[in-house]
């Protein structure tokens, strides 16, 4: 629960000189104010003023008016101006404090929790639990799970378990089976491996022989003996703030698939790449993603897509393919957790389905 009140803000973007000289580019249709409703998202405003909605900090982090930008409530009316021939965006002011309207039928009481940047819901599990091991070797040298004096196979809430490892006694802890290994489709190099949340256990006492007394104290799924034990990040260490920003060159990579199993992905799903920190990339860097160019195959001067011809045209005739047409781009991506080798993002513009083997680089 306390992740929900973790506000995701972006408060700062970093952008080249000869981008901060560019105008902003405006939707056309745009509102010249808006009253925040309960369920927005700082993007999805942004989107309703913006052609770049990850572009929104520069509408707002130079309004005086705003020292905390994302601090903005259901009920707030933002009104969009105009300073030197730049769009501004700021809450409505009267008298140097700011005007909330209320009507008997439209009534905000809680201003306890303003609006994230992104849908806490969809990010989430991503930042707190799940989790992605960096190599085999990393497996090898993690706490396990010994199992229970009741001898059960399958360990359930509430039971008194023993992990082969020292733990801090009072510390939760994540417990992991080990899942899908990732490996570069091209090079068929090691990527990660998935790491499957199943459940929360509480250190209790340091055991002779490197052991550890633990309490299973949540279960998302059956523990098994062998499942490995790592600690669950604090909430102060959970990502606070987001830095939307043009992801730096990059060679391309691409989507290796969605963590929702679907085979196709729109807005707010998310994706897992085989770009990370190694490629300089950071939580926050926004991607395109590009939908590949449509295979051809000429038979007898008729051109066919490669995917709906025949298996003999396919084969007999793939010296005659032509040129693929040209990828197209239809999404953008921001990262939100980023490893070595991998990373995930979260869908922030859509304008068809996303699948896994999509190209995504720098624009």
């Amino acid at each position: 629960m306390y992740l929900k009140q973790t506000i995701f803000a972006c408060l700062l973007v970093t952008v080249g000189q000869s981008a901060l000289a560019d105008q902003l580019k405006l939707k056309q249709g745009y509102p010249d104010s808006y009253v925040v409703q309960k369920g927005d998202t700082l993007w999805d405003i942004s989107g309703q003023y913006l052609a770049e909605p990850w572009l929104w900090p520069r509408l707002w982090n130079i309004n005086p008016q705003i020292a905390n930008p994302h601090w903005i409530y259901p009920g707030d009316v933002l009104h969009l101006t105009w300073v030197n021939g730049e769009p501004r965006l700021g809450k409505e002011m009267q008298g140097g404090k700011h005007v909330i309207r209320l009507s008997p039928k439209n009534r905000y009481e809680n201003k306890a929790n303003p609006i994230p940047t992104l849908p806490i819901s969809e990010i989430g599990p991503f930042l707190q639990t799940d989790h992605i091991l960096a190599d085999s070797q990393q497996q090898k040298t993690l706490p396990y799970l010994l199992g229970s004096d009741q001898k059960h196979i399958g360990m359930l809430e509430g039971d008194t378990l023993y992990v082969q490892g020292s733990l801090t006694p009072g510390q939760v802890y994540g417990i992991y089976h080990p899942g899908v290994i990732y490996k570069d489709r091209e090079t068929g190099e090691l990527l990660g491996q998935e790491a499957i949340f199943a459940g929360v256990v509480r250190a209790i006492a340091h055991l002779d022989g490197d052991r550890t007394k633990v309490t299973l104290t949540h279960n998302q799924r059956e523990v098994l003996q062998g499942d490995k034990v790592m600690p669950l990040p604090a909430q102060e260490n959970m990502p606070a703030v987001f830095m939307p920003r043009a992801a730096p060159a990059i060679t391309p990579g691409y989507i290796i698939g969605l963590p929702n199993k679907t085979r196709g992905g729109g807005k707010f799903d998310v994706v897992l790449i085989n770009r990370g920190a190694r490629d300089q990339l950071v939580a926050g860097d926004v991607l395109d993603v590009k939908r590949p160019g449509g295979a051809l195959v000429t038979k007898n001067g008729n051109v066919q897509y490669k995917e709906l011809s025949s298996v003999f045209n396919r084969v007999f005739y793939s010296s005659n393919n032509k040129a693929p047409l040209p990828s197209e781009a239809i999404a953008r991506v921001m990262l939100f957790k980023v490893y070595d080798k991998l990373s995930y993002g979260l869908i922030m513009q859509s304008n068809d389905m996303v699948s896994s083997g999509y190209q995504v680089t720098h624009f």
